[in-house]
C-alpha cells in the first residue's frame, strides 16, 4: 500500500509542483495527514468495475498554498496540467476519473503478481495450492481481483478483516510462540572467510599473502541456505584458525545473501549484517589458533557465538532476523 501512497503523491507533484508537496508535508503536517487519510479511505473501497468519478476532499491548506505559491486557483492549475481531461476541482473536492485512480494502483499490483509467480517457481512452494491475503492493502478489491484472475489454480482465502490479521497473529503469537515451529530462511547466511587460493576457481585480483600461504580474500563461508527450514534454536558450527594469531582481537565478518550460492561477500547480492570481535589471547610464535563460530537461530533472533577453543572464553552477538536494517557493502 505505501508504494501506491508513493504514486499518489507523485501525482500531486505533477499537479501542483513537488515543491509546493513538499512545503505541505514539512510545515503543514496535520493537513498533510488528513489528505493521505482520505486517499487512504479511498484506496480501500475502489470498486473493480465502478465508473464514473473518484471524489476526494482537499484540505483548504492546499488551495491557499497553490493560491500563495502559483498565484492561481486548483482549478485553473488543474486545466494547465496534462490531467485537464480527467481531473478536476469542485466544492472543496479533487473529482478523479476512475481509470486515472486505478492508474496508480498498476506498478504495484504488477509487481505483487510478478513476485508470487516468481515465488510460486521455487521448488519449496510448488506445492502450495492456497493464497492467504492479510494486511490493510489486502482490502482493496483491485488487489484481491488481480491475485484471482492471475492465480485460478489456487485457492485465495481473504480473513474478514485483513487489515488486523496481522496484528491478531502476532498477538496470539506472543502468548503461544510454539505457534510457529519452523520458519523459512529469509536470506543465505554466512561469514567472510579466508581460505587457501586455488587458482582454479579463485579470481587472480582476491590473491593475497598471509604470512607463508596465499590466500583468497572475500570468500562467503555459507552457514544456512536462503529458503532453508529452520526450527528455533537451530545451530550451526564451524572451527577456523586464525589466520594471525599473534593479533590482539579477531573480527568475524557476518554477511547475508538474496542468492541461494553467493561466492563472494562483495558481491551485489550480499550486504553485512554486523561485526563480532573476538579478543584472542598470546599464544607462542608457530601455535595455531582455532576458534568456533557458531549461528544460532531463535524464533526472531539471530545470536552469532565466536569461542577460542584454546581458552574456551566466548563473545557473542544477536540480531533481528525481521528487521530490513542490514549494512550496505563497505560501510
Amino acid at each position: 500500500g505505501k508504494s501506491v501512497d508513493d504514486r499518489f503523491e507523485k501525482f500531486l507533484g505533477e499537479v501542483i509542483g513537488n515543491d509546493l508537496v513538499e512545503d505541505l508535508k514539512q510545515n503543514f503536517m496535520e493537513d498533510y495527514l488528513d489528505l493521505f487519510r482520505e486517499f487512504e479511505s479511498k484506496k480501500r473501497n475502489i470498486a473493480t468495475v465502478k465508473t464514473g468519478k473518484v471524489h476526494m476532499k482537499i484540505p483548504l491548506t492546499v488551495q491557499s498554498l497553490v493560491k500563495k505559491k502559483l498565484k492561481k486557483s486548483v482549478p485553473d492549475v488543474l486545466k494547465e496540467s496534462s490531467y485537464a481531461e480527467s481531473v478536476h476541482f469542485a466544492n472543496m473536492k479533487l473529482h478523479m476519473s476512475v481509470d486515472i485512480f486505478k492508474d496508480l494502483f498498476k506498478p504495484t499490483i504488477e509487481g505483487i503478481v510478478k513476485h508470487l509467480k516468481e515465488v510460486f517457481m521455487e521448488k519449496n512452494v510448488q506445492g502450495v495450492e492456497t493464497i492467504l491475503m492479510v494486511g490493510g492493502f489486502s482490502e482493496c478489491e483491485l488487489v484481491q481481483k488481480a491475485i484471482k484472475d492471475n492465480f485460478k489454480d489456487k485457492k485465495v482465502i481473504i480473513p474478514e478483516d485483513p487489515g488486523l490479521a496481522v496484528l491478531k497473529g502476532a498477538v496470539y503469537y506472543g502468548h503461544v510462540p510454539k505457534t510457529i515451529g519452523r520458519r523459512v530462511a529469509r536470506y543465505t547466511y554466512g561469514i567472510q572467510s579466508w581460505p587457501e587460493f586455488d587458482p582454479n576457481k579463485h579470481p587472480e585480483a582476491k590473491k593475497v599473502q598471509i604470512g607463508t600461504k596465499f590466500r583468497c580474500r572475500d570468500v562467503f563461508f555459507k552457514y544456512v541456505t536462503k529458503g532453508e527450514l529452520l526450527t528455533p534454536g537451530y545451530r550451526r558450527s564451524q572451527i577456523f584458525q586464525a589466520l594471525k594469531p599473534d593479533e590482539e582481537c579477531l573480527e568475524c565478518a557476518i554477511y547475508v545473501s538474496d542468492e541461494e550460492d553467493p561466492v563472494y561477500v562483495d558481491d551485489e547480492s550480499c550486504r553485512r549484517l554486523g561485526t563480532l570481535r573476538v579478543p584472542l589471547p598470546r599464544v607462542s610464535t608457530g601455535c595455531s589458533l582455532e576458534i568456533e563460530e557458531t549461528m544460532i537461530f531463535g524464533d526472531t533472533e539471530l545470536e552469532v557465538q565466536a569461542r577460542d577453543i584454546y581458552t574456551n572464553q566466548q563473545c557473542e552477538v544477536s540480531f533481528d532476523l525481521l528487521s530490513n536494517n542490514v549494512v550496505q557493502n563497505g560501510n
